[in-house]
């Protein structure tokens, strides 16, 4: 067994040397996680206990990763979760050896349902598979039509990604493409959801609707038939070490906290980001990959994060009094060094971040690879300790808070780890704040009102006068 994938062993080493917190602080943030009851908040979670009490909701997505389905409670779980990864692990390895006869597959999805799988296929698909994927996610009618255009109706395949099945951007494209094919629709589409009635309703037959519990969170949901078109990408082999990878993250979490013994990647990651949150009170997170692969990390880890612990009450609906979600933003080695990085090292306000990087990468040339790790290393070194100078403008105060994470080698199996500490982090600060971390409840509204000014603008004309006054204009239509 390669050592990455030792199950006693996190393949990361998270770095936090450059941050200002006192060895004292790190002490109080374990005393503060046994003061919590940390021990019995992971126990109910990984018990199917309801954890998620505004929509009575387990959350049981370590069971999607998971080959031992004897430690899982039966009640919890549909009695066909091993059925339903398999049948898109098959699906996912027709069209990654060929076999389906797709050359190219439209994924349609937001949110959870393309982070995930897109940040996936970046960092771990490969040359090797004979489909290649196209992810649409916002409303882009020219993206979509140019794409379209370059395609073959009879080669071309569709995945829909949807938990609902009702979101509106996802189904207004996904009837635009299913158009666009017609008569190759019936066979060559695929719908991700856990609700098969509303897919069939679309037009999706039985056999091509590719279910998951509806206990799964959208951005828990990577782990799932919605990441089909990734695992097309990756192959099944791969794919199948990625959630080896996030089940021993699992299993390595669950035990360490029930021991109280939080040394586990997932409770140093809480424990870095409660520090910058609460005890610097710093209300921003870069996340900066240095390898190019995991260059959608900063994006995925955006939505975990700040929609997970956006949250202003607790359990009990009484105001959070401390900071929650930071505002999480991601960059690109080099390329941010380019743009932002100025800002950092030299503006007035101090901008926390976790540069990302792997130390080999046998797939590119070594002298590439040693660029792009000296930079990192450069870039930490500079925001950490500065530089004097006897000219102001040449001067660098230095004591920026920079946190390094860091694998050898980047493997299916790591970042199955990666992913699945990070969403255990999540927990881990939701359960120190006392928030729920698995609803979303502050983007319903917004929806709400998009549904009700839409059937206003289909029967009346809105200019540029009536912005200032919408609220007056949707109230006027009622």
């Amino acid at each position: 067994m390669n050592k990455t994938e030792n199950h006693d062993q996190t393949p990361w080493v998270l770095d936090v040397t450059r941050v200002a917190l006192a060895s004292k602080q790190r002490e109080r943030f374990h005393e503060q996680l046994k003061a919590s009851g940390l021990a019995v908040a992971v126990e109910n979670l990984f018990s199917g206990d309801i954890v998620n009490p505004s929509e009575h909701q387990p959350a049981l997505h370590m069971a999607l990763r998971s080959d031992r389905s004897d430690q899982w409670p039966d009640e919890s779980l549909p009695t066909d979760l091993s059925l339903q990864r398999e049948r898109f692990l098959k699906l996912a390895d027709r069209l990654h050896s060929g076999a389906a006869g797709i050359a190219d597959l439209v994924h349609i999805g937001i949110g959870g349902s393309d982070l995930g799988p897109r940040l996936l296929s970046a960092a771990l698909g490969g040359s090797e598979s004979a489909v290649r994927v196209h992810f649409l996610s916002t409303l882009d009618y020219r993206a979509l039509q140019t794409l379209l255009a370059s395609l073959d109706p009879a080669t071309t395949g569709l995945l829909v990604a949807s938990k609902s099945f009702t979101t509106e951007e996802t189904m207004l494209q996904a009837r635009a493409v299913a158009d666009w094919m017609g008569e190759h629709f019936i066979g060559n589409s695929w719908a991700a959801t856990t609700r098969a009635d509303r897919a069939q309703a679309f037009g999706f037959g039985e056999n091509s609707v590719l279910e998951f519990p509806a206990w799964t969170g959208g951005r828990f949901s990577m782990w799932s038939s919605v990441s089909t078109s990734a695992a097309a990408t990756m192959g099944r082999s791969r794919f199948e070490s990625l959630l080896a990878g996030a089940s021993a993250a699992d299993s390595n979490f669950h035990r360490a906290s029930l021991q109280g013994c939080y040394n586990q990647l997932a409770h140093q990651l809480a424990c870095l980001i409660h520090g910058l949150r609460r005890d610097l009170n710093l209300p921003t997170l870069g996340v900066v990959a240095y390898d190019p692969r995991l260059t959608l990390l900063g994006d995925y880890l955006q939505q975990l994060l700040m929609e997970s612990l956006g949250k202003r009450v607790d359990f009990f609906d009484r105001p959070v009094e401390a900071p929650t979600a930071p505002l999480v933003f991601s960059g690109r080695g080099t390329d941010a060094q380019h743009a932002m990085f100025q800002a950092f090292h030299q503006g007035t306000d101090a901008h926390p971040l976790i540069l990302v990087g792997t130390l080999n990468d046998p797939s590119v040339d070594p002298e590439w690879q040693r660029t792009q790790l000296a930079h990192l290393l450069g870039q930490a070194e500079a925001l950490a300790h500065g530089v004097r100078s006897e000219r102001a403008c040449k001067e660098l105060p230095g004591g920026r808070p920079v946190s390094l994470l860091m694998t050898e080698t980047l493997t299916p199996w790591g970042l199955g780890y990666l992913l699945a500490s990070f969403e255990h982090a999540v927990f881990v600060l939701a359960v120190l704040w006392g928030i729920n971390p698995f609803d979303q409840w502050g983007v319903e509204e917004g929806k709400r009102l998009a549904r009700a000014f839409k059937k206003q603008l289909e029967t009346r004309s809105f200019g540029l006068d009536d912005i200032a006054t919408a609220a007056q204009f949707l109230k006027e239509s009622e």
